[in-house]
């Protein structure tokens, strides 16, 4: 059980009890291993979190608890935003093992959709009781990423000393042998070295590959950065004026290879803010969704998926104003995300939330994580 569980209920007024506690908490066990393998689970267990409507059932979620305990409350919202807090926690935690082993691939997609759907909604939803909750579920997210980008090193020495002198004394052996009774161990012996120098070998070429697929990411990124313009529009970032955090934030997360991209993500984007002149002034969220052209919007909203769209308010405005124009699109968004299309957001903010929106977007579409 986290350290901080019981508090987490007294964030919200609820003083629990040690037997309450442990019957919460097998539950939340069972559903973030539940979440792993469903997306639209993960996805509805942010929206329980941030008090959001339903999209799709929570029986799953409320019989994760009930189970436990048949007095489950299944009205009270406010421990369910608790629980499902913790499923978000222990989802993140699962994938950042600090011992340097390697989760399973489903266990650290399922961390990256948790993590940065909860971070996409922030813009929509944030309650300041809860903050303690999100606060850690983005840690361990900055943790998963860090992990994922360490460099493991290539040793090309997989064939020791003492590997190689069993091979040659089992090929000496089975030489000298007078019979197939006496082949039995020198070959057995022979075949044992040589698999695991061939598992040795698996293991280097996989780490230099995850080197090799983080350098170069890199340096694509910093090439991007140099070239001081945007790849998609083909025109310069000073020029593009409020376009570019928009534009900006899907091309870097584009560029993004591996999962969750450089921990410096905020930082380039920051850096390709510099080169426009109104670096730092607010502008409202729809100046900067209908600065970039049409067919750009039209490009990118087919990549989004509808059913985390209430999750990432950016992307929904994007996707509006791709089904209609530059000024009947914020009726809709306006009534669906919470939001009012006249918001001010400063651009590294705006670049910023875009970016995860996109990030996430990706992983959803991506199946192989």
């Amino acid at each position: 059980m986290h350290k901080n569980f019981g508090e987490w209920y007294r964030l919200v007024s609820i003083e629990p009890d040690e037997d309450l506690l442990k019957k919460r908490w097998v539950g939340v066990e069972e559903w973030t291993t539940a979440i792993r393998g469903d997306d639209d689970a993960n996805l509805e267990t942010v929206r329980i979190f941030q008090g959001l409507p339903e999209k799709v059932s929570r029986e799953g979620f409320l019989g994760a608890f009930r189970k436990h305990d048949a007095a489950f409350p299944q009205r009270n919202e406010l421990e369910q935003r608790v629980l499902a807090g913790a499923v978000l926690v222990e989802c993140v935690l699962a994938a950042k093992d600090e011992d340097g082993t390697e989760s399973e691939a489903d266990v650290v997609r399922a961390a990256v959709i948790a993590g940065t759907a909860l971070e996409a909604s922030r813009l929509r939803a944030s309650d300041a009781r809860l903050q303690e909750v999100t606060a850690e579920v983005l840690v361990g997210l900055h943790k998963i990423a860090r992990r994922q980008r360490k460099r493991s090193g290539f040793n090309p020495v997989v064939l020791g000393s003492t590997t190689e002198e069993a091979i040659t004394k089992a090929v000496e052996q089975v030489i000298n042998a007078g019979d197939h009774n006496a082949l039995r161990a020198p070959v057995g012996a022979g075949f044992q070295a040589i698999l695991k120098v061939l598992r040795s070998c698996g293991t280097a070429l996989e780490g230099a590959a995850h080197d090799l697929r983080c350098s170069d990411e890199e340096t694509n990124i910093l090439w991007w950065i140099e070239g001081r313009s945007s790849r998609d529009l083909k025109q310069s970032w000073i020029s593009l004026k409020d376009a570019v955090p928009l534009a900006a934030a899907w091309e870097l997360a584009d560029l993004t290879d591996v999962a969750l991209g450089p921990q410096d993500a905020s930082a380039f984007l920051e850096r390709v803010l510099s080169e426009t002149k109104g670096k730092g002034k607010e502008q409202p969220i729809e100046v900067y969704v209908n600065a970039v052209s049409d067919d750009w919007v039209k490009t990118h909203a087919a990549r989004i998926e509808e059913r985390a769209l209430d999750l990432t308010p950016l992307s929904l405005a994007l996707s509006q104003r791709a089904k209609s124009n530059t000024k009947s699109w914020q009726q809709y968004f306006e009534a669906n995300s919470g939001l009012k299309a006249s918001t001010s957001l400063a651009p590294e903010r705006f670049a910023r939330s875009a970016y995860i929106e996109a990030v996430l977007f990706r992983t959803l579409a991506d199946s192989e994580a």
